[in-house]
């Protein structure tokens, strides 16, 4: 029954939709362990080690520079993953995924943490394939009074599955890339430029707002990569002259931001 699960899910906003659909009754109330560190971005290979969370740290420090995570964040992390492990040994969890690459990762990762004796794991694929389905491929892209229908597909993961999702973890977090994408029913691996050339065609020679060509790209992303992702990369463009950057200081509510003309134009490689 999904009223005596411990319901496990990946961000603030999933975790958010999620007690709202509780408090509507479907389902009915339980613990949720809401997780936070997205894995499609960044190092993974030290995780599980002791090296693990300030691995993640550092590298949100390159994206958030002038208000970096403190490493407590993902000591935080690590701790609701042993707890998920420890839930999974007594009680039955119930794990909210979706499709695309963080959520895969995320569900990669329990499986590694969970035992082979784990008591009783149930998955919900929170995606909407429908043709009307507007992309929906997350559970926070669904409304509270839709939970219902998804709970009809939950289903049990045996010892097998999770076996073999637990390899695939080992698997993709030994790869060093920057960039993860779920493509095809299986995570691709890429460098941290890849969505670069995507950032570069909402650009033209006219200036525009720094943020609004963040927001095309994310539109237009097959992934769920985040803004602060996007907006390190549009700096690191600036920085390499293939985009021209005019602000204050590095302030991206007022910067905007333009390809090179040909014959030379004025502003900052930031």
């Amino acid at each position: 029954m999904t009223d005596e699960a411990t319901h496990l899910v990946l961000g603030d906003a999933a975790a958010g939709v999620l007690r709202d659909a509780m408090a509507a009754g479907m389902p009915p109330a339980a613990p949720v362990l809401r997780f936070r560190d997205i894995y499609c971005i960044g190092p993974l290979g030290a995780l599980g080690g002791a090296d693990g969370p300030a691995s993640r740290a550092r590298y949100w420090a390159q994206l958030l520079p002038d208000a970096p995570p403190a490493v407590t964040e993902f000591d935080e992390e690590e701790a609701r993953y042993a707890q998920a492990a420890g839930a999974a040994r007594h009680s039955a969890v119930l794990l909210w995924t979706g499709a695309h690459s963080s959520s895969r990762l995320w569900l990669q990762r329990l499986c590694a943490m969970f035992s082979p004796q784990a008591a009783d794991v149930r998955l919900v694929e929170a995606v909407d394939e429908g043709s009307a389905s507007r992309g929906r491929r997350a559970m926070s892209q669904f409304q509270p009074g839709e939970f219902g229908e998804l709970l009809a597909r939950v289903r049990a993961l045996d010892g097998g599955e999770i076996a073999r999702l637990a390899q695939e973890w080992q698997r993709n977090s030994a790869v060093p890339s920057g960039v993860r994408r779920w493509t095809d029913g299986r995570i691709t691996h890429h460098g941290d430029d890849f969505y670069d050339a995507l950032l570069l065609t909402q650009c033209d020679e006219d200036w525009q707002p720094a943020g609004q060509v963040i927001g095309a790209a994310q539109w237009e992303c097959d992934e769920f990569l985040g803004d602060v992702f996007f907006a390190w990369r549009l700096r690191c463009l600036a920085r390499g002259g293939r985009l021209l950057w005019r602000g204050p200081g590095g302030s991206l509510a007022e910067a905007v931001v333009r390809l090179p003309a040909s014959g030379g134009a004025h502003g900052t490689r930031h």
